[in-house]
């Protein structure tokens, strides 16, 4: 999800929809019954590696311009394969009110990463959801886990001077 175990600044939005994957997207996946335009999400993640000091519970603030096409050519980019990365979705469940999947990656060094995301529409303007990984490997021999709660909420029809899949950070 150009996701490097947190979301990063393009995926705002979309972490509500996907992570890294290798699958192709399923036949007859259509975008979400969401109005499209300008977005804004909020994103907040929690880590077992992050202690005192650490991002722990620090909130991000990202906006998205979605339209049905740059919804579909970015869940495709984030399932097309990555690279030093084999990853799988699984479970894929959508319907109009909530979008949930799994999915399970092994990266280079010995890396395995398993995730989880689910959201629930709560408006054509308004979702919430959360996300939780779990990675194991050499460089966590004891394992762990980062979750992500996400409120997202439409703000624009007009998406100003942001292009079809383009995101911005807005808040720290």
């Amino acid at each position: 999800m150009k996701l490097r175990f947190a979301p990063s600044a393009s995926l705002s939005l979309l972490l509500t929809f996907a992570a890294v994957a290798a699958a192709q997207v399923p036949a007859g996946i259509t975008p979400p019954p969401i109005r499209m335009g300008l977005w804004e999400a909020a994103v907040t993640i929690q880590s077992s590696a992050m202690g005192p000091g650490g991002a722990a519970g620090r909130t991000s603030v990202h906006r998205s311009c979605m339209t049905p096409d740059s919804w579909k050519e970015t869940m495709q980019k984030m399932q097309s394969r990555q690279p030093n990365a084999e990853c799988t979705t699984s479970n894929l469940q959508q319907d109009s009110h909530r979008v949930s999947f799994d999915g399970q990656c092994t990266v280079e060094q010995g890396m395995s990463v398993t995730y989880h995301v689910e959201m629930f529409l709560d408006s054509d303007t308004a979702m919430h959801g959360t996300s939780m990984a779990k990675m194991s490997g050499p460089m966590f021999p004891q394992g762990m886990q980062i979750s992500s709660a996400i409120s997202s909420k439409h703000i624009s029809d007009d998406c100003g001077d942001l292009k079809p899949g383009e995101s911005r950070l807005v808040h720290p």
